[in-house]
């Protein structure tokens, strides 16, 4: 009996740290929150926080502007260049212009729809 409430607990933690490693990587965030929302200064892209690029209740999940930065940033490179702060920042702003040129199912550009100070992503 105690093997098994050991097994559950581990299985509990191995699940809950994977979730977590899903999750966007806050440089990505900031560098996007710098781009297109310094001060904060549309409430929708504030309020919406994560939610920019994912939805539902994991971070897997992503919107489709989720899906367009994910062509383009990914962990693994980050972690390759982080340690070089120019390089890492550059890979970041390259990668969320990138995405911004790519349109969605309607036909737009994410950056067309930033401007309008719309959600990329969609709601």
């Amino acid at each position: 009996m105690k093997r098994a409430c050991l097994f559950i607990a581990a299985s509990l933690m191995a699940i809950a740290w994977s979730l977590q490693s899903a999750s966007a990587l806050p440089p990505f965030n900031a560098e996007w929150k710098n781009k297109y929302n310094p001060g904060d200064k549309n409430p929708a892209y504030a309020e919406a926080k994560c939610n920019v690029c994912h939805e539902g209740m994991s971070k897997k999940m992503k919107n489709e502007y989720g899906k367009a930065v994910g062509k383009f940033l990914t962990k693994a490179k980050y972690t390759e260049i982080k340690e070089d702060e120019a390089a890492a920042k550059k890979y970041i702003l390259e990668g969320l212009q990138k995405a911004a040129d790519e349109k969605n199912a309607a036909g737009k550009s994410y950056g067309e729809l930033i401007k309008g100070g719309k959600l990329p992503g969609g709601q």
